[in-house]
């Protein structure tokens, strides 16, 4: 589904902000960067949905309680990787995980 596709650029996104981005949050960035692309690239089963949804419920908290630059990428990161995480482990079947 295109949702993980975009879960996974979103966790691109993440890791790399983590990279060129203050050390007092880089490691919260690059950490679940890697779980949120990981998760996308092979989202196939509900939990990994579940899983990678509450993630994105931890990075819409993490923007909440951090720096004012740091929250805006965290808070808008979250909200699209809860959604659309949410929403591809709620709909109907589960599909075989593709590379490619």
């Amino acid at each position: 589904m295109w949702q993980g596709w975009v879960n996974f650029i979103v966790g691109l996104w993440l890791i790399l902000s983590g990279i060129i981005g203050s050390l007092g949050v880089s490691v919260n960035y690059i950490i679940a960067g890697i779980i949120v692309a990981v998760l996308g690239f092979i989202a196939a089963k509900q939990w990994q949905g579940i899983v990678d949804g509450i993630l994105g419920l931890w990075l819409i908290l993490s923007g909440i309680l951090g720096s004012l630059m740091a929250s805006a990428n965290l808070f808008i990161v979250g909200i699209v990787v809860a959604v659309l995480s949410i929403w591809m482990a709620t709909t109907g079947k589960e599909e075989p995980a593709t590379i490619g």
